[in-house]
């Protein structure tokens, strides 16, 4: 029996090309998976700067507008947040505290909001920029109120 050398060449030809085209795979897909960043994430711009983060808020604005850190801010139909202080913005989430608002507490709550916080999270990316599309606010809200008032919820978004 005769063994032949080219079929041994053949079969590493093909294991080094097979390898070749796995490494290439590998390194055209990493910075792709590390750049996207995670949902919520701030990030991917190719320069590695963070994208400005953004909420969109009807307060005074019927057709809303692109607003960071704003001092008052409706969150939904129903609530609005008034006289926020921000203790952080981005790039994840932000956090503040200030007096609620809203139709279902009405008229009651005009003349002594509720003191409440209020987290903004979930960012997503619209036309190069993020924006926040949840909210969770916190307040001690009467019993007979709570099922109405809208303490979380989803921001639109452009």
């Amino acid at each position: 029996m005769r063994l032949s050398a080219a079929p041994t060449t053949v079969s590493i030809s093909k294991a080094r090309r097979f390898a070749a085209l796995c490494l290439l795979t590998a390194c055209l897909a990493a910075p792709a998976m590390t750049s996207c960043g995670s949902p919520g994430s701030a990030t991917g711009a190719e320069d590695g700067a963070e994208t400005p983060i953004y909420v969109l808020n009807f307060h005074g604005a019927e057709e809303g507008r692109s607003d960071q850190r704003p001092g008052d801010l409706t969150v939904s139909e129903f609530s609005t947040l008034n006289q926020v202080v921000w203790q952080s913005w981005g790039p994840t989430r932000a956090a503040g505290a200030g007096k609620l608002t809203g139709t279902w507490c009405l008229p009651a709550c005009m003349d002594n909001p509720y003191e409440a916080t209020v987290t903004l999270s979930n960012v997503s990316p619209v036309r190069g920029k993020g924006y926040f599309t949840k909210y969770e606010i916190t307040a001690r809200v009467p019993e007979d109120q709570r099922d109405r008032a809208d303490l979380t919820g989803t921001l639109p978004t452009p």
